[in-house]
C-alpha cells in the first residue's frame, strides 16, 4: 500500500480510479477511510465544489466534487469544520438526516487534495499552494 507523509500524518492509498471524467482516491488515515472525488472544473456536481482547484496538463482544471467518510459501511458526506482545537478539528459528516462528527488533524481536506495531487500528478492552481 502506497503510503504519504503529510504535517506528521500518514495516509495510505487504498485505491484510485479515473472512470467517466470523475477521479477518485480511496485513502485510509488511521482506521478510517475516505474517499475524495474529482471532477472537471464547471460541471454540475463541481459547481457546489469544495475549496480547491487542481490543474493537469492532459486533463485540464479540476474541482473537487465530494468528499466522504465511511461509518458503518455507509458513506457519508463532508459538510464542514465544527470545532477547531490546537491540532484537531471536528468534522461534520451527513447522510441523509444523520450527522457525524469525527476529530482530525487540522487541514485534513487540504490533506486529501494534497493526496489527490500526488496519486494523479495535479498542481493547485489556487494561490499560495503547490503540491
Amino acid at each position: 500500500m502506497k503510503t504519504y507523509s503529510i504535517d506528521n500524518q500518514t495516509y495510505a492509498i487504498h485505491a484510485t480510479s479515473e472512470q467517466g471524467g470523475v477521479w477518485m482516491v480511496h485513502f485510509l488515515w488511521g482506521k478510517k477511510d475516505f474517499r475524495i472525488f474529482l471532477e472537471r472544473a464547471g460541471t454540475s456536481s463541481a459547481e457546489a465544489a469544495l475549496p480547491g482547484t487542481l490543474h493537469s496538463q492532459s486533463t485540464g482544471n479540476l474541482s473537487v466534487s465530494r468528499f466522504q467518510y465511511l461509518y458503518n459501511f455507509e458513506w457519508h458526506e463532508y459538510d464542514r469544520v465544527s470545532g477547531h482545537g490546537l491540532a484537531l478539528e471536528e468534522v461534520r459528516w451527513t447522510r441523509g438526516k444523520t450527522r457525524r462528527y469525527v476529530e482530525l488533524p487540522q487541514g485534513f481536506l487540504d490533506a486529501a487534495i494534497q493526496l489527490a495531487c500526488g496519486e494523479f500528478g495535479l498542481t493547485r492552481a489556487r494561490q499560495g499552494t503547490a503540491a
